[in-house]
C-alpha cells in the first residue's frame, strides 16, 4: 500500500513524498501543498481499515478533535476529509527533527535539564489538549518530535491527539500505558498521559522504562508487584527533587498520581529553574576556582622563587665560626690599650726593655691614670695652667683649677713623728711618669722609713699629699699641725717652715 501512495496525489493537492512511520491509526508521511507550495505532513488511513466505515468515521473524528486544539508543542492539524478516491487523510504542519524514540535509542542517559525541557513542553501540551477534554491515550516517544533550534534550543511537537479513551490500538506499545489501559476493560483519562509522561522522563533519565514487558500482561503483572527502581541506582547527579517528581507520575494508583497535566508541568518548571540555578552556582564556583588555581600557581610559584633564593644566599654566605682559626695554646687575650687615641699603643712600641722595678712603677703609674681623665697621654696642660704638684702632667684639670695657697711644711723622716712611723724594710714608692720631654725622669729611691703617699684634694680644690701611718707607740696625742696661709712655692721645690709638733 505505501508504495501504491508514494509520489500521488491525496485529494488533487497533496503529494505524498517519504514515509515517516506507519502505524494501524494511520501511516504518516511527508509531503508538499502544490497549491501553496509548501511542506506538510501528511496521515492516511490504510486501505485495508479504509473499506471499513467505522474505521474511517474514527479517523475523522481523531483529526477533528486535534483540529480543535491549537498549541505551539501540538503538531496542528489545517486539513482533514476522504477524497474522491477513497482516501481518508489529515493534513498537518511540517514535522521537523527527529523522534524522541530515535533520540533515547542513539546514546547514553540525556542531560538532567535537556529531558525537563522536553518533558515540559510535553506536559504543557497534554494540559492544553486536557482542557479541551481531549486526551492523547496512546502517546509513546514515536509520537514526539524534537526539532533543533538555534543557540541550543529544542521545540518539540506532539501529535495524535483525539484518539479514543476506550479503545487501545493493537500496535500501542505496552511499557507506556497505564496500569488501567492494561486491564480488561481499558479507560483512559488525563492521569493516563501522566502516567506515560513519567514514564518517558524516567527513561530519558535512566536510560530504561520502569516497567518493562512484551505484553500488556506482564507490564501491568509488574506494575502491580514490585516498584520501580529509584533512579539514584543509575546515576548520582540528578536533582534531589526530580526523583519524588517522577515516582509520583508513574504511581500505579491513578488517585496517586498528578491529577492533571497542568499541575506535573508546573512542578517540572520549578525543576527545571531550580537545576538551572544549580547549574549556574556550579559555573560560577568553576570560575571562581579557576581564579583560585591561578593565584595559587602564582603563589606557589612565588614561594618557590624565594626559597630557591634563600637557599642560595644560605650557602653562599660565610660562617664565622667556622671560618676562625684555632688560637694558639700558649697565646694570651689582647685588649686595645687606649681605644679613644691609641698614643699608648705607639708609646708601647717604642718602649726600651725595663727593669722589675721600672715595670712595677710604670703598672702602677697606669693604674693611676686609668683611673683620672685623660689616662690616654694626652697632655691637658698644654694650653696653658700647671699641674699641681705630685699630679701626673697627662691629667686633666678641674674646673676653675689654682694652684693651693698656705705654707707647705717638709717633715723629717728620722724623727719619731706619729705621721712618719719607723718601718723596717725598703718600700718603693710609684711616681708619676712625667710625660714633659723637658723634665727630668725621677728615679725610685729606696727610703729607712715606710711612707705612702695618698692624693686627697683639700678644701680649696687643690690636690696635696697627705703623709700616712700607722698610730704611734707613744701614749700621748700630738696635734695635727696648722697649715700655713703661704702660697706654695713652685713644683718640685719645698720651704721650710716652722715645725708646731710638739714632738
Amino acid at each position: 500500500m505505501i508504495d501504491d501512495i508514494l509520489g500521488k496525489l491525496v485529494a488533487d493537492k497533496y503529494r505524498v513524498e517519504s514515509l515517516i512511520s506507519e502505524r494501524e491509526s494511520g501511516d504518516l508521511y511527508r509531503g508538499r501543498h502544490e497549491v501553496l507550495d509548501r511542506p506538510v505532513t501528511i496521515k492516511v488511513l490504510s486501505p485495508a481499515l479504509a473499506i471499513d466505515p467505522r474505521w474511517v468515521k474514527v479517523f475523522i473524528n481523531e483529526a477533528r478533535a486535534a483540529s480543535s486544539v491549537t498549541h505551539p508543542n501540538i503538531l496542528n492539524i489545517n486539513d482533514f476529509g476522504t477524497d474522491a478516491k477513497g482516501v481518508s487523510y489529515a493534513a498537518y504542519e511540517e514535522v521537523k527533527g527527529r523522534a524522541l524514540s530515535d533520540l533515547l535509542s542513539s546514546g547514553p542517559n540525556m542531560d538532567e535539564k535537556r529531558a525537563l525541557e522536553i518533558t515540559g513542553q510535553i506536559a504543557s501540551a497534554l494540559a492544553a489538549a486536557h482542557e479541551k477534554k481531549i486526551i492523547h491515550g496512546r502517546l509513546d516517544p514515536r509520537s514526539i518530535y524534537v526539532n533543533s533550534l538555534e543557540r541550543g534550543n529544542e521545540e518539540v511537537k506532539v501529535f495524535g491527539f483525539g484518539g479514543d479513551p476506550l479503545n487501545v490500538p493493537r500496535d500501542a506499545d505496552p511499557r507506556y500505558l497505564a496500569p488501567e489501559q492494561c486491564s480488561a476493560f481499558p479507560a483512559a483519562d488525563e492521569r493516563s498521559d501522566v502516567y506515560t509522561l513519567g514514564v518517558i522522563l524516567y527513561e530519558a533519565l535512566s536510560g530504561g522504562v520502569p516497567f518493562d514487558g512484551s505484553t500488556a500482561t506482564d507490564v501491568l503483572a509488574r506494575q502491580n508487584s514490585e516498584p520501580p527502581a529509584p533512579l539514584s541506582a543509575f546515576r548520582r547527579d540528578l536533582h534531589a527533587d526530580i526523583e519524588p517528581i517522577v515516582l509520583t507520575a508513574i504511581a500505579p494508583d491513578p488517585d496517586r498520581r498528578y491529577q492533571t497535566a497542568k499541575a506535573f508541568a508546573e512542578d517540572l518548571d520549578l525543576l527545571l529553574a531550580a537545576v538551572d540555578s544549580r547549574q549556574a552556582s556550579k559555573a560560577a564556583a568553576a570560575g571562581g576556582r579557576n581564579v583560585l588555581q591561578t593565584a595559587f600557581v602564582v603563589l606557589a610559584g612565588i614561594s618557590l622563587l624565594a626559597v630557591a633564593l634563600i637557599y642560595a644566599t644560605s650557602v653562599r654566605q660565610t660562617d664565622p665560626t667556622a671560618q676562625l682559626q684555632a688560637p694558639d695554646i700558649g697565646s694570651l687575650p689582647v685588649q686595645p690599650i687606649g681605644p679613644a687615641t691609641g698614643a699608648q699603643e705607639e708609646s708601647l712600641a717604642r718602649m726600651p726593655a725595663l727593669t722589675d722595678a721600672e715595670i712595677m712603677q710604670t703598672a702602677a703609674m697606669q693604674q693611676m691614670q686609668s683611673d683620672v681623665p685623660g689616662g690616654d697621654g694626652y697632655n691637658a696642660w698644654a694650653n696653658g695652667g700647671a699641674p699641681p704638684p705630685g699630679a701626673p702632667l697627662n691629667s686633666v684639670p678641674p674646673v676653675g683649677y689654682f694652684p693651693p695657697g698656705g705654707q707647705v711644711y717638709t717633715i723629717d723622716p728620722s724623727t719619731g713623728s706619729q705621721f712618719m712611723p719607723p718601718v723596717d724594710g725598703v718600700i718603693l714608692v710609684p711616681l708619676p711618669v712625667n710625660t714633659d720631654a723637658g723634665a727630668v725622669k725621677p728615679s725610685p729611691t729606696p727610703r729607712t722609713p715606710a711612707v705612702n703617699a695618698a692624693v686627697q684634694p683639700n678644701p680649696e680644690g687643690a690636690v696635696t699629699p697627705k703623709p700616712l701611718a700607722t698610730p704611734p707607740p707613744k701614749t700621748e696625742k700630738t696635734p695635727a699641725p696648722k697649715p700655713a696661709e703661704k702660697p706654695a712655692p713652685a713644683a718640685g721645690t719645698s720651704k721650710s717652715g716652722s715645725n708646731d709638733d710638739s714632738n
